[in-house]
């Protein structure tokens, strides 16, 4: 069934109203009628199977007829912080990691950046890469869109430690230190905060993970000799956290 999401919770046997782009693609794209059934995800991760029973002029009611926690998404919660690449990679890193699994990505702004962004254009790309979220979260079947956060730089980072239970750092002069070390040396609960952090194209400078280890306490993990491009390290570095807590499969 098609996917579309919602803000609010909703119980069953109420209505709920699908509007905006969502609605003109529920009506005119996919040409739904009234009785047709869809699945609508609201904000707390319930799955709600829900049937149309009227279209207004600019909307579409609907009546919820069941409702079951998704057991699609990830317990552990990754959220990824991720240092400006060039043109749209970024696009292809919210799309990926949104399919993955991640819970949220905050645009990282470093010493080594490319890229900068002025206040206005900031708030456009933030839009973008949201829209991006959605779009992937529906085509995988997730039931949350993963939330696009402000933008942060390296030094300020440190306001999120306590929010996290682990602070790790991908880094390509790190050559000891792996992800499996991490594991083994820490008890990381199925429903863990983690904070991954992923350098721009020219990486980290030594005195910037010198500063992000300090102020977060995090630690520096490689994912092996190779060096990877930044959109392929977070992408990577996910896929192993959550594989190795079962969240990819068994």
């Amino acid at each position: 069934m098609n996917k579309f999401f919602i803000k609010d919770s909703a119980a069953i046997g109420e209505k709920i109203s699908i509007q905006g782009n969502d609605y003109n693609h529920l009506k005119n794209s996919l040409r739904l009628n009234i009785g047709d059934r869809v699945i609508v995800s609201d904000k707390d991760g319930f799955d709600l199977e829900a049937k149309i029973v009227s279209f207004q002029e600019e909307s579409a009611e609907l009546e919820v007829i069941n409702r079951e926690k998704s057991s699609v998404e990830a317990q552990l919660n990754v959220v990824l912080a991720q240092g400006l690449p060039k043109k749209r990679k970024m696009d292809l890193i919210v799309e990926k990691a949104t399919e993955i699994g991640f819970k949220a990505m905050i645009p990282l702004e470093s010493e080594r950046s490319i890229v900068r962004y002025n206040h206005k254009k900031k708030e456009k790309k933030l839009k973008r890469w949201q829209r991006v979220a959605e779009a992937a979260a529906k085509q995988s079947g997730r039931s949350i869109i993963p939330e696009i956060k402000n933008f942060y730089s390296t030094s300020s980072l440190k306001d999120l430690k306590d929010q996290f239970d682990f602070r790790l750092i991908l880094w390509e002069d790190e050559n000891k230190f792996s992800l499996k070390n991490f594991f083994n040396q820490n008890n990381v609960k199925s429903d863990a905060s983690i904070l991954l952090i992923i350098g721009p194209e020219g990486g980290f400078s030594e005195d910037e993970v010198e500063k992000l280890k300090n102020d977060l306490d995090a630690e520096t993990i490689t994912l092996g000799p190779r060096i990877m491009r930044t959109e392929t390290a977070g992408i990577a570095a996910l896929c192993c956290l959550l594989y190795e807590k079962g969240e990819l499969g068994d």
